[in-house]
């Protein structure tokens, strides 16, 4: 048991003391409305309207944007001009008894700085692209469409550590569960090889206490081919005087 907490604890300390670093940073967008607008037209002549903006608004539309962020595709696009993967789009947040307001936070953090501003110059190019394609399928004219723009440019990197202790107290917590397995298996092995040991000792003793002694086992061998079974040696000695003094007799003359 006490190598394998060893070894536990051996491996959470690495796995502690070497995760490294990452560098957080964000940006902020928002929406532009149309630039141009038509108050009042001609008897007849239709006013081109943005169905996006009329079923939903702004936050609705800068919401939508967002979320074609969380495509794949824009993730390897991002990914092929330099940037890192590790990037995410959501609603800014507020209040919850607050109005939403059409701001769009693109955050990231990867183990480089300099890989953390192009991830968020890239994402930032890719959220213009996907806020006209949704208008673009949308069917909104070009005159009507909204715009994003830079609210807030991406902030310095800055470095953070990233959340250890979890990681590491589940390998504490694993190789104690282990140990104790580990433990309770191999008591239980050496217990029952020291009941059988117990048991063959105490199945040789038996057999040699039952077992008889020379003299007795051929003793007792003789008894049973004259059939007589003899309580004792002393027995025995009578028996055969008698046997000798009757010989005698019958050997003399009549």
């Amino acid at each position: 048991m006490l190598p394998i907490l060893a070894l536990t604890f051996f491996y959470a300390y690495n796995v502690y003391s070497s995760v490294k670093p990452v560098y957080y940073s964000q940006t902020l967008i928002g929406i532009a409305p149309p630039t141009t607008r038509v108050d009042a037209a001609l008897p007849g002549q239709a006013v081109p309207r943005n169905g996006l903006l009329d079923i939903g608004g702004a936050p609705f539309v800068a919401n939508m944007a967002a979320l074609s962020l969380g495509q794949p595709t824009v993730a390897n696009k991002v990914v092929a001009g330099g940037g890192n993967a590790a990037f995410s789009a959501r609603m800014f947040p507020v209040p919850e008894a607050t109005q939403q307001i059409p701001l769009v936070l693109i955050d990231t953090s990867t183990p480089d700085p300099q890989t953390s501003l192009r991830t968020l110059q890239l994402a930032t190019a890719e959220y213009g692209v996907a806020l006209e394609n949704l208008q673009r399928d949308a069917r909104v004219s070009p005159s009507t469409m909204v715009q994003p723009f830079v609210v807030s440019a991406p902030s310095t990197p800055a470095p953070a550590m990233p959340s250890r202790t979890r990681s590491t107290m589940t390998i504490v917590v694993a190789g104690l569960g282990i140990s104790i397995v580990a433990a309770v298996v191999a008591d239980v092995i050496l217990m029952r090889r020291r009941q059988r040991r117990t048991a063959r000792a105490a199945v040789a003793e038996t057999s040699s206490d039952a077992a008889p002694s020379e003299p007795e086992s051929a003793l007792a061998t003789q008894n049973e081919a004259v059939g007589e079974v003899p309580a004792d040696s002393d027995e025995v000695a009578v028996v055969g005087s008698r046997s000798s003094v009757r010989g005698v007799e019958g050997e003399q003359p009549k």
